[in-house]
């Protein structure tokens, strides 16, 4: 028995549909967190010196037990939309496993509903860019079940101004780093 061409082709693509859009939506999550950072809004700080203490915890306004799945939780470093723009390596992706916003780990622990801190050195590698924090609560399967920020969610209303700080980082070149932060060190060069 011969299987029509026009078959295979729509089980393909239909099966490689199937295959990428399997995961998590951030658009799905429940924001159930309630996340703060110790800098206050358009503060700077210094990469590889300076410190940020997050706290968070289970938004106690919520229904008992809205959190029972929740059972390690991700506090990550999370790129600004304006950090974002013609960047395409930072960009925001609802589908959580292609998302960009939050490449840097800040802490990862198990989940408890109230009471947590943490204390982090900012990375002497983190680029210098406006961020946000974000946590993100995992279940048994280890899938993103929920989240929180410091910064209100980004759509239409949002203006996405409060509670975003800068980081002054390591620049790629450290000729230019040390020009940036001492410019009485400046050697002209000479042309021969």
């Amino acid at each position: 028995m011969e299987v029509p061409a026009g078959f295979l082709v729509v089980s393909l693509l239909l099966s490689c549909f199937v295959a990428t859009s399997y995961g998590v939506y951030f658009s799905s999550l429940k924001e159930t967190l309630i996340v703060t950072a110790s800098p206050t809004t358009s503060q700077v700080l210094k990469a590889g010196e300076d410190k940020i203490t997050v706290k968070w915890g289970f938004n106690q306004t919520l229904p008992a037990r809205t959190d029972s799945a929740n059972k390690t939780i991700k506090i990550k470093l999370c790129y600004a939309p304006i950090s974002q723009k013609d960047r395409s390596w930072r960009k925001t992706v609802d589908l959580l496993k292609k998302d960009k916003t939050c490449p840097h780990q800040i802490v990862a622990r198990p989940y408890t509903a109230s009471n947590n801190s943490f204390t982090w050195t900012v990375e002497r590698d983190i680029p210098s860019r406006i961020y946000f924090v974000r946590a993100f609560a995992f279940n048994a399967q280890e899938e993103q079940e929920a989240y929180g920020q410091t910064t209100c969610k980004f759509s239409t209303r949002c203006k996405q101004k409060t509670n975003l700080f800068n980081f002054n980082g390591k620049a790629r070149c450290p000729q230019i780093y040390q020009l940036v932060r001492d410019p009485s060190n400046h050697r002209s060069p000479h042309v021969t």
